[in-house]
C-alpha cells in the first residue's frame, strides 16, 4: 500500500507572525495526525522544545543555512513516503474538512502528478511520487519546477481555506476576526488588533461604499473579489512577482502608486488615497521597493500594525502616521495580505453579517 507521509516546515520564529505560524501549524498537524490515510505526521523545525513529541514526529533542522528542496527530499526518503503531503507552517490550517480530504486520498490517472494550492506560487500540495527538488531555496516554485519534469499539476479551488498563509501582520488583522480559531492560534493573536480590519469588512458588503486594494493583486482575486464583494472595487494590479523575478533585489520595481508619490509627501499619498475609496488595503512592499529601502521584517511588522513606537525607518514612520490618522481605515500588510487575506476578509464578512441577503443577482432559472 502506497504510504503517505505528511511534512510540515516550521521555522518557529519568536515574533507575532513566527507564533501564528507555529500555531498554525499544530493546527493543521493534529488534524493530519489523525487523518486516517496519512501514515506520518512529520515537523521539521529549527526549535523542537516547542513541539510535543507525543502530537507528530519532530525532526531538527541541522544548525546552519540549508535549502528548502533538499531539506525535503532528504525527509521524504528518510521516511520513504510513496506519496507526499507538504505544508509550509502558516498554510492549510483552514481548509475545511472535505477539501482537506480530497488533498490527503487524490488518485489521478497518471503516474506523476501534484495538487496544489497554488499552481504560480506554492504553499502546499500532494506530489506524486515524491520528486527530486534538491536545487530549490524555496517552496513557491514547485508547480513550475514539477510541469517542467512531466508531472500532470492540478489546483484546488481557491478559497481562503486554499489561499491562506501567514506572511505579515497584515493577514494577521483579519485572521484574528475568525470566530472558530484553534485555542492556540486564538492565543497566539490576542494581541492583535482588529479595529481596521473589521471596518474593512464593513465596507465589503456595503454596495454603497469602495474598496481600493492596492499591490501584487492576481486577476484570479480580483474577479473573485469583483463577484463576491457587494462594494465597489477599486484596484491598482502591479509587480506581480518582483521578489521571486529579482526585481526587487535589482531595484528594478517600477509603481503607479510609487509614482504619486515623487513631488508629494508621504503624508501627502496617503492623503490623496482618502479621496478614492472608504478603506485601503496595501501591500505596502511594493511601494518600498519602488522608493529603494527595505527595512528589517520588525520594522515592516511593526508598519502593519500602525506602531510608531517600534518603527525607527524615517519614510516608514511617515508613512505609519500618516495611516493611523488618515479619515479612512488603512490596512497595511504584504502580498499575503492581498491575497489570501482578502480571500478570507470576504468569507468574514458575509458570516458576520448576520443572515444579510447576499448583494448580487440571481442566475435565471432554464
Amino acid at each position: 500500500m502506497a504510504r503517505t507521509v505528511a511534512f510540515l516546515f516550521d521555522g518557529g520564529g519568536a515574533d507575532l507572525v513566527g507564533k501564528a505560524r507555529t500555531a498554525a501549524a499544530k493546527t493543521l498537524a493534529r488534524r493530519l495526525r489523525d487523518h486516517p490515510k496519512v501514515g506520518e505526521t512529520v515537523v521539521a523545525t529549527p526549535h523542537p522544545e516547542r513541539w510535543d513529541g507525543e502530537l507528530v514526529t519532530v525532526e531538527a533542522d541541522p544548525p546552519g543555512p540549508w535549502r528548502f528542496g533538499a531539506r525535503l527530499t532528504e525527509l521524504a526518503r528518510a521516511y520513504a513516503a510513496d506519496r507526499l503531503l507538504y505544508f509550509s507552517a502558516g498554510s492549510g490550517f483552514l481548509l475545511p474538512d472535505d477539501e482537506l480530504d480530497l488533498l490527503v486520498t487524490a488518485h489521478l490517472p497518471t503516474p506523476s502528478y501534484a495538487v496544489l494550492n497554488n499552481f504560480y506560487s506554492t504553499d502546499f500540495g500532494l506530489l506524486v511520487p515524491p520528486p527530486a527538488l534538491a536545487d530549490l531555496t524555496r517552496d513557491n516554485p514547485i508547480g513550475a519546477r514539477l510541469w517542467g519534469a512531466g508531472y500532470a499539476c492540478y489546483e484546488l479551488p481557491r478559497s481562503a481555506g486554499t489561499q491562506f498563509d501567514i506572511d505579515t501582520p497584515g493577514e494577521l488583522q483579519v485572521l484574528a476576526l475568525h470566530p472558530r480559531l484553534s485555542p492556540e492560534l486564538r492565543e497566539a493573536l490576542v494581541a492583535v488588533p482588529t479595529d481596521r480590519a473589521q471596518q474593512v469588512l464593513d465596507v465589503l458588503i456595503d454596495p454603497e461604499k469602495e474598496l481600493v486594494l492596492l499591490g501584487r493583486v492576481g486577476g484570479h482575486l480580483a474577479r473573485w473579489v469583483e463577484s463576491e464583494a457587494a462594494c465597489r472595487v477599486r484596484i491598482v494590479s502591479e509587480e506581480r512577482g518582483m521578489e521571486s523575478s529579482g526585481r526587487a533585489e535589482r531595484g528594478a520595481v517600477r509603481s503607479l502608486v510609487g509614482a504619486l508619490a515623487h513631488g508629494r509627501t508621504i503624508a501627502e499619498l496617503v492623503e490623496l488615497l482618502t479621496q478614492f475609496g472608504d478603506a485601503v488595503v496595501w501591500d505596502t512592499r511594493v511601494l518600498m521597493a519602488h522608493l529603494g529601502f527595505w527595512p528589517e521584517p520588525s520594522e515592516r511588522f511593526a508598519s502593519d500594525l500602525l506602531d510608531l513606537a517600534s518603527t525607527s525607518h524615517p519614510t516608514l514612520r511617515e508613512l505609519v502616521a500618516a495611516c493611523a490618522d488618515a479619515s479612512i481605515p488603512f490596512l497595511l500588510g504584504g502580498h499575503a495580505l492581498v491575497s489570501g487575506g482578502m480571500y478570507l476578509a470576504v468569507e468574514l464578512a458575509w458570516e458576520d453579517a448576520d443572515r444579510a441577503v447576499r448583494f448580487r443577482p440571481l442566475p435565471l432559472p432554464h
